[in-house]
Formats: C-alpha cells, sequence, structure tokens
C-alpha cells in the first residue's frame, strides 16, 4: 500500500465516516446557494467540499507522519502569524470582517488562532508542569487569550466565547486553581459587558439574548426568529426515519442550512436515527482521545485533552443551537458544515492526535 496510515485507525475510521455525511448534508443543504450562485453547476458545492475534505485528509496525512514533539515550540509562532492575520482585518475592516481572501480563497483566521491557542497553552502548561501557578506565570498566557478573544469577539462572539470559556476550562484542567480561574472568570465578565454595551453588533447580541429567554417571537429580529422557526420544523419534521436523502423542505427557507444548522436538515433528512449514527460517530472519536489522552503525559496529554474539549464543545454547542436549548450561534458541526477553515484547522488536530497515538504504539 503506498500510503502508510500510522496510529489509531479508528481515528482515521471516525473522521471519514463523518465526512462522508459531511458531503451528503452539503450536497442537500446548498441548493439554494447553486440557485443564487451557481445555477450552471448543481455540483459545484458538492465538488467544492469533496476537494476540500480531500486537502484535509492530506493536510491530516502528512501531520500525522510528523513527530508530535517539534510542534510545542511551532505553536507559538503560528499564534502570532493568526493574531497579525487577525489584527489584519480588524483593522482594514473596521472589525467587520471575518475573513481574509488570498487569491479567490478564502480563508478565516479566528479558526487557525483557536488551534494554534489551545497547542500553545498545551506547550506552556507542559512545561510549566506540577509547580504552583503564581500571577507571573499565568500572566503570558492571560495576555495571548485576551488578545485572541479581543480580536475575535467584536466580530464575531459566539467563536470569541467558545475560546474563552475552552481556554479557562482547559487551564483548570492543566492545574490552574479554582480561586485563580474564578478571579480571571470576573474580569472576563466586565470584558463582555463592555462588549455588549459598545461593539457594532452589540444590539443584535442583546436582542437575541432576550427573544431567547423569554421564548417568543421578536419582532425587533424576525431573522433570529426566522432562523429558530424553520430549525425547529426541520427536525420536528424528520420524525424518526427522516424525509430521505436530498428531501428537506426547510433547506429552501433555513439560512445558513448547510454551516450553522447543517444537524437540523441532517435530522429532517435522515430523522432520530441519522442523528444517532452521527452522535455515535463523535462519540466514537472522542472515545479514542480519552483513551489517548489517558496513556499519556505531559504536553501530548494536554493536546489531546484540548481535542477533546474543542471537539465536544463544538458539537454540544451546534446540536443546541439546532434544538433550540441555545440561543442563535454561528459554531459549525465538526467534519460535517460546509466550510475550509474550520475543516482544515479540525484536520491538524486530527493529524497532531495521530501522531500522538503511534509514538505512544511504539513505546516498549
Amino acid at each position: 500500500m503506498w500510503l502508510s496510515l500510522r496510529g489509531d485507525r479508528l481515528l482515521w475510521a471516525f473522521a471519514l465516516g463523518l465526512g462522508f455525511i459531511g458531503l451528503l448534508v452539503v450536497y442537500s443543504a446548498t441548493v439554494s446557494l447553486v440557485f443564487r450562485y451557481h445555477p450552471e453547476m448543481p455540483e459545484y458545492y458538492l465538488v467544492k467540499q469533496i476537494l476540500t475534505l480531500t486537502l484535509a485528509l492530506f493536510l491530516a496525512y502528512a501531520v500525522h507522519l510528523t513527530d508530535y514533539r517539534r510542534w510545542g515550540p511551532l505553536f507559538e509562532y503560528l499564534w502570532w502569524l493568526s493574531i497579525g492575520l487577525l489584527a489584519y482585518l480588524f483593522l482594514r475592516g473596521s472589525g467587520a470582517q471575518r475573513w481574509l481572501y488570498l487569491g479567490g480563497i478564502s480563508f478565516q483566521p479566528s479558526e487557525l488562532a483557536r488551534f494554534a491557542l489551545m497547542g500553545l497553552l498545551a506547550y506552556r502548561m507542559a512545561l510549566h508542569g506540577e509547580k504552583p501557578w503564581g500571577w507571573p506565570d499565568l500572566l503570558p498566557l492571560i495576555v495571548r487569550i485576551g488578545l485572541s478573544f479581543a480580536l475575535i469577539a467584536p466580530v464575531n462572539l459566539s467563536n470569541g466565547l467558545f475560546l474563552l470559556v475552552s481556554s479557562g476550562i482547559f487551564l483548570y484542567i492543566g492545574g490552574l486553581p479554582l480561586g485563580k480561574l474564578l478571579r480571571l472568570a470576573g474580569v472576563s465578565g466586565l470584558a463582555l459587558i463592555v462588549l455588549f454595551l459598545s461593539a457594532p453588533r452589540a444590539t443584535v447580541w442583546r436582542q437575541r439574548l432576550l427573544t431567547y429567554w423569554k421564548g417568543e417571537t421578536s419582532p425587533t429580529l424576525p431573522a433570529d426568529d426566522y432562523q429558530r422557526a424553520h430549525a425547529s420544523l426541520a427536525v420536528y419534521s424528520g420524525g424518526v426515519w427522516g424525509r430521505g436523502p436530498g428531501r428537506s423542505l426547510q433547506r429552501y427557507y433555513l439560512p445558513q442550512s448547510y454551516s450553522d444548522f447543517a444537524f437540523s436538515i441532517l435530522i429532517e433528512e435522515y430523522g432520530l436515527i441519522g442523528g444517532l449514527v452521527v452522535l455515535g460517530l463523535y462519540g466514537g472519536f472522542l472515545g479514542r482521545l480519552a483513551v489517548w489522552a489517558t496513556a499519556a503525559s505531559g504536553f501530548a496529554q494536554l493536546f489531546l485533552i484540548g481535542t477533546f474539549l474543542h471537539t465536544a464543545l463544538q458539537v454540544g454547542i451546534h446540536i443546541g443551537v439546532s434544538l433550540e436549548l441555545l440561543p442563535i450561534t454561528g459554531v459549525p458541526l465538526p467534519w460535517i458544515s460546509l466550510g475550509g477553515s474550520a475543516l482544515l484547522a479540525q484536520a491538524l488536530m486530527l493529524g497532531l492526535s495521530l501522531s500522538i497515538s503511534h509514538a505512544l504504539r511504539q513505546k516498549p
């Protein structure tokens, strides 16, 4: 065989299974986009997702052949690169831009920032070891978390909050005392209050929360109510077995059905059974990460925990939004939603996790 797969092959299998289901969901959910932008080629977004998934898998393959220990110091440079790109977008667009366009290819630097920050935290916490955490030790990490949040949150609050919450949990798992974590949470709360009072999209955020808490239709934000209503209709009409592949009705009405509400379309077409299959694949993927995290130590263990945490939070938030358990956010479903930046970040995490599992298997 010309491709030599290393590491945990079950991780490969779960990722491939989710990626294949993602192709089915994307092909169906992008019908409205095809009619609007590419009526001459109905398969445009399917082909695009196939190419992106193929690139992601080759990226994961290339990374999994490397020695994971070499990546530790590289995360600092990757983080600075992502911060530079975020700062460029922030200054160029006065905080209103999320995407960087290079030669017709779009890229979301916030995905790179979240991946790089997770790896950087894992590396620095591993170097710190079991020593008590003093404020001088924490300051470099706090600055990096705060700067990442400050550049992401004004444009994309959901991604900024995701970064903040996952980083806090990660620090606690890494040994940060609860008292210090609560103080940091208090400072973060003040920063959020400032954002909700002064950010360009603050009115939208406040109204979304009010609409969610009241649980009723809001005349001031019909777009959000429209999304919630059609996401619920998609899930409700799916039943046990679903309407069948390519037979979704809500894909014509639900904005971002191919990304932020991919799970809703999946349930509508494949029903409760399809949803349980997908949850089973995620459960298997997370289970294998947990197995290897238990066997690892130091940087390897923390990186696997970070990958587990990021994947589990993304899946939980996305499904929570689709089922109206959480306010509307812009969190994609890992390996399934349409999008290149998120898929490539997931491939990097998969590749390094595979590299770690291979190194652990080689131990006598």
